[in-house]
């Protein structure tokens, strides 16, 4: 049973680390995008009609934060639980 609420809580921290760290990531693109140029890396796109720069949403960062978060949050859960017995 407390793998089942580790889990549970885990997965939980793990949504809640990548939707804010995926807000704060949109919210430094959209409020100063010199900064976004410089920390996300850059695509060029060359259509006909000229040239255009668009940064990388920064997907697999958001992913480790939630993994971080998940792991953290499940291994506490467990040892707490496995204090009380």
């Amino acid at each position: 049973m407390m793998y089942v609420k580790g889990i549970l809580v885990g997965a939980a921290a793990f949504l809640v680390a990548v939707i804010s760290s995926g807000v704060i990531a949109i919210a430094v693109t959209i409020r100063f995008p010199e900064l976004a140029m410089r920390i996300f890396p850059a695509q060029s796109f060359d259509i006909q009609w000229g040239e255009f720069y668009s940064p990388y949403f920064p997907l697999w960062q958001t992913v480790i934060v939630g993994l971080l978060a998940f792991v953290i949050a499940f291994i506490w859960m467990v040892t707490r639980a496995s204090a009380r017995m």
